[in-house]
């Protein structure tokens, strides 16, 4: 990255006033400031800028360069599922890309408009095993929560895929609403603390950490456990299991140990707490 004129100069005078020849030649002190002894309309001043503009100018080509080459690369390498990600978050709706690019024209778009035109807030890719199929998960955002994006969206962000990708490359797009999540647990509680208290927060922990996770987070029976012991008032969680549907599904999944949302993101639904009081 290119540095700024003024960087260019302050490190030019910086070795211009650490030489000790040039010191001795203009009675100075090795290592003083350029502008103790010189001011910027001087002749040295002067140059020095000269020299600094220059030197910035072929900084900023250089940087030019790099990005053109860039460009060209991403054009003949096949690429990799973060490509795909990070275009789809690109995605703007009710908007067509430039032709034969996978770029927008957004010249007089404020960034207000931009931000609000991309609406997919939530996106990850991968790929199927044997390189197949390129599975993309997406979910936009309503309310600071992780939503399905709408139908109309969900065409118009297919046809933009369809568009961009590389040849040979099959894409299957996952817009859904979110996986439920259904759990058993008994909380042993302080009994000096009122039960529903306890609950209730134990409840709102549980809901933090599922609906909180990364999108396409990997979710641990264990560290939900670790999540309920850090409410005060909870001694001993005791877990009995956990499960999950995907939405629209009637089909119930027992978790063991770990699983990944099939929607991306999770929805608390059947939470069972019992509450026993803990004696010492």
């Amino acid at each position: 990255m290119a540095r700024t004129i003024e960087e260019i100069k302050k490190d030019i005078t910086a070795e211009f006033m650490r030489n000790e020849y040039v010191a001795e030649s203009f009675g100075f002190t090795p290592g003083d400031s350029f502008t103790a002894h010189f001011s910027k309309v001087s002749i040295l001043g002067i140059l020095f800028y000269v020299f600094a503009v220059a030197a910035w100018t072929l900084e900023k080509l250089f940087d030019s360069y790099r990005t053109e080459v860039d460009a060209r690369i991403d054009e003949i390498i096949p690429h990799r599922p973060k490509w795909y990600r990070d275009k789809v978050l690109d995605f703007m709706k009710d908007h067509v890309l430039i032709p034969d690019t996978d770029r927008y024209d957004t010249t007089g778009m404020s960034e207000d408009a931009i931000a609000a035109a991309k609406v997919v807030k939530h996106a990850v890719a991968s790929e199927s095993e044997d390189a197949s199929l390129l599975t993309i998960k997406v979910a936009g955002e309503e309310g600071g929560r992780r939503c399905k994006l709408d139908t109309e969206t969900e065409r118009q962000l297919a046809a933009y895929i369809a568009e961009i990708k590389d040849a040979g490359v099959r894409p299957a797009l996952v817009n859904a609403d979110p996986d439920r999540f259904n759990c058993e647990v008994d909380i042993y509680y302080d009994p000096m603390l009122v039960a529903q208290t306890v609950e209730t927060a134990c409840r709102e922990a549980i809901r933090e950490y599922i609906e909180n996770l990364p999108f396409n987070g990997e979710y641990t029976n264990m560290a939900l456990v670790d999540e309920l012991q850090k409410v005060e008032g909870v001694k001993i969680v005791e877990f009995k299991g956990a499960s999950t549907s995907p939405a629209g599904e009637s089909i119930t999944t027992a978790i063991d140990a770990r699983t990944v949302p099939a929607a991306g993101y999770f929805v608390m639904q059947d939470v069972k707490l019992t509450m026993k009081a803990y004696d010492e």
